[in-house]
């Protein structure tokens, strides 16, 4: 099996922490780039919860940050289809 590359995070609440990176695509209809990852943290029902951020290129890097409303249904669709072949 295909080792994931891990990213460095900084979270919300100032934290940095280690996270998987399971998918970065690019939406043609928005001309983002977004990134899928987890923690590894499994919620009440056992399943592995993911994070989805928009990529933001700057000066020093790149930065993830919170997607747009207007992109989440897009975004979602993407997630969708994932599940559906089983990725």
């Amino acid at each position: 099996m295909e080792e994931l590359q891990k990213i460095k995070v900084k979270k919300s609440n100032g934290e940095e922490a280690e996270a998987e990176v399971l998918l970065s695509f690019e939406l043609e209809k928005t001309g983002r780039s977004y990134m899928l990852y987890t923690f590894n943290e499994v919620d009440s029902q056992e399943m592995e919860t993911i994070h989805a951020s928009i990529i933001i290129e700057t000066e020093h890097g790149y930065q993830l940050d919170s997607i747009p409303n207007d992109d989440w249904k897009d975004v979602k669709e993407v997630m969708r289809e994932i599940i559906r072949n089983g990725e």
